[in-house]
């Protein structure tokens, strides 16, 4: 974490000064007038100082063989901005590519943060006329379908959350969240007790740029989060002034996004999973829920708090058992050939190909995708919690 950003207090941070005037400006502009999250204005910030010395070096204001991390970003002004080419965006492109080995998403990131900056210059303030950036489109992006759970898997990381921790109640109810829920890490963490109706069976999250939706709870959400409230409002020395709804068991504080993290991979690893990341639970949850057949893409959208449904769509992938089923469902999979007209075999030797003798019938398969999870999205991902409730105090 930056040593601007407070994780647990991201609004109350150090100001974004260690840049040229102009970037300065455009950050404030991006918190106050834009209502950017002070995450984003961080990360356009820091893209933005990364061009800045990469324009420094590149114009040779700095010596050729500076690194880049050691030059200052400061000292660039508006007259400076203006003499920026397209040529100029396109080296830095390539910069980002050979000696940074950026991935095309980060790539595409950075020039969104380009774009911006220099729309901003351009429209909002009027200090330049020309936009190097205009037309230039980001890097054609990979198709790459999200890594998820199966279902078993995720009832695998149940189990686990109650036998490898130390707070199996909290821990258990954050994983139930996340896979019922589809929320964010973000999310989860700022969750306050006020945000949280249990009678309505809903929360409300805040999610990017601070844009308010309600999620709707499930019985397994409902009963989880019965179990740790219970929990939790009963530990010894936790302030009632403590809004947070997941906190530290030994100092009773909000609990940051990085030890949520640890806990979940730490859980992952018990229960032998391999190769998932904490976001990863948010990519399962919005799967499952779309392979029910039960929830459109709109609805989805809706529940993910995405801001366009082109985001969303990425859950649209199939699995195998699906593609098989589309296939053998398609009207012209019942076609029989002529026989007579195909099979030469009889002209040609006197013989004929014996019909092949029909199969003996086959255990039947589930009618649609949806059997599998039948019941679901109303009870949801669990696992029996009664080795919880009895369990001795430890804290």
């Amino acid at each position: 974490m930056s040593i601007y950003l407070n994780e647990k207090n991201p609004e109350k941070h150090k100001p974004f000064d260690d840049a040229s005037q102009d970037i300065v400006e455009y950050v404030r502009y991006l918190e106050v007038i834009a209502g950017k999250s002070p995450h984003t204005a961080f990360n356009y910030y820091c893209d933005l100082r990364n061009f800045s010395r990469f324009m420094k070096r590149r114009r040779a204001l700095v010596p050729e063989d500076a690194e880049i991390k050691e030059i200052d970003p400061k000292g660039l002004d508006t007259t400076f901005w203006s003499s920026v080419t397209k040529e100029d965006i396109y080296e830095y492109l390539y910069f980002l590519n050979r000696e940074c080995g950026n991935k095309k998403s980060s790539t595409a990131r950075r020039l969104a943060s380009l774009h911006g900056f220099y729309d901003y210059l351009v429209n909002q303030v009027n200090k330049i006329t020309q936009d190097p950036t205009a037309a230039i489109r980001p890097p054609k992006q990979d198709k790459v379908l999200p890594k998820y759970l199966t279902a078993e898997q995720s009832m695998d990381l149940l189990e686990s959350t109650q036998t490898q921790s130390d707070f199996p109640e909290r821990d258990y109810c954050m994983t139930v969240l996340f896979l019922n829920c589809g929320m964010r890490l973000a999310e989860l963490v700022g969750m306050d007790l006020d945000d949280i109706d249990l009678e309505q069976r809903q929360i409300r999250l805040f999610g990017k740029g601070h844009k308010e939706r309600m999620i709707y709870l499930n019985d397994a959400c409902i009963e989880a989060l019965q179990l740790y409230l219970n929990k939790r409002n009963t530990m010894e020395g936790l302030s009632p002034k403590e809004r947070a709804v997941f906190i530290t068991r030994r100092r009773k504080e909000r609990i940051s996004n990085r030890r949520v993290e640890q806990l979940i991979t730490g859980a992952m690893k018990a229960a032998g999973l391999k190769g998932f990341s904490t976001h990863k639970l948010r990519h399962t949850a919005a799967t499952l829920m779309y392979q029910t057949g039960n929830v459109d893409i709109l609805t989805l959208k809706q529940l993910l708090g995405h801001s366009s449904v082109g985001t969303t769509q990425i859950y649209t992938h199939l699995q195998e058992f699906q593609v098989r089923a589309a296939i053998e469902q398609n009207p012209l999979g019942n076609v029989e050939p002529k026989k007579k007209m195909l099979d030469t075999t009889e002209a040609k030797t006197g013989e004929n190909r014996e019909t092949l003798p029909p199969e003996e019938d086959s255990a039947e398969m589930p009618s649609g995708p949806m059997e599998a999870f039948d019941g679901a999205a109303q009870d949801g991902f669990r696992v029996d919690v009664s080795g919880m409730l009895d369990k001795p105090e430890n804290d």
